[in-house]
């Protein structure tokens, strides 16, 4: 992509798992078309899960993936008997999608965010950030993609020197350079940064 662009709420689309057991709200991807007509499947993809009861990972070889937990009161995943509680905030939990795991929700209303890599193109890393906590000034990638997950009014971005306001529910892609101002509104943006791996 050559310069920053906004994805309305309106463009995001809903994925059945791969494994057919719940649905995924598909934001950002790199994919192109229908790969079915001359498209290509994507090489990284930004989503927001639902988890309404304990349920089993689809296998993704080759993908790595973030986790974080977006909403609702937790989020542990089991592992055999390893039991990891994902963070609601800060850097995610990052796995192989070879890994055998299961989400197991606490409560009702829970949902995770997503971000998966294809390991021989990219790497990169996930984090939360709620009312500004540790929010860095500027934030560097190759690819940086936000989510407002939740704020009062639009923030506003410079995206590569560019002036952007960021509103609730879109998502913002842009290659290089984010500087975000939360304000002094309540705010929960999801950030991925993504880089290149050759």
């Amino acid at each position: 992509m050559n310069g920053p662009r906004l994805i309305d709420p309106m463009s995001y689309r809903r994925m059945p798992w791969k494994n057919g057991l719940g649905s995924t709200l598909e934001l950002a991807t790199d994919a192109t078309t229908n790969a079915a007509v001359g498209g290509s499947p994507w090489t990284w993809r930004l989503s927001i899960g639902d988890v309404p009861v304990r349920a089993a990972f689809s296998a993704f070889p080759g993908i790595d993936r973030h986790i974080a937990c977006l909403d609702g009161a937790g989020l542990e995943l089991r592992r055999g008997v390893e039991r990891i509680a994902i963070a609601r905030e800060g850097t995610a939990f990052a796995f192989a999608g070879e890994d055998t795991l299961e989400g197991d929700p606490i409560g009702a209303g829970v949902r995770d965010a997503n971000l998966m890599l294809d390991r021989r193109v990219w790497r990169g890393e996930l984090t939360i950030v709620r009312n500004g906590a540790a929010m860095p000034a500027q934030i560097n990638a190759d690819l940086v993609v936000m989510f407002a997950a939740q704020c009062a009014h639009p923030l506003e971005c410079r995206a590569n020197g560019q002036p952007i306001l960021l509103r609730p529910s879109e998502t913002l892609v842009c290659p290089e350079r984010v500087e975000i101002d939360f304000g002094s509104e309540a705010s929960t943006l999801v950030i991925a940064r993504i880089l290149r791996t050759r």
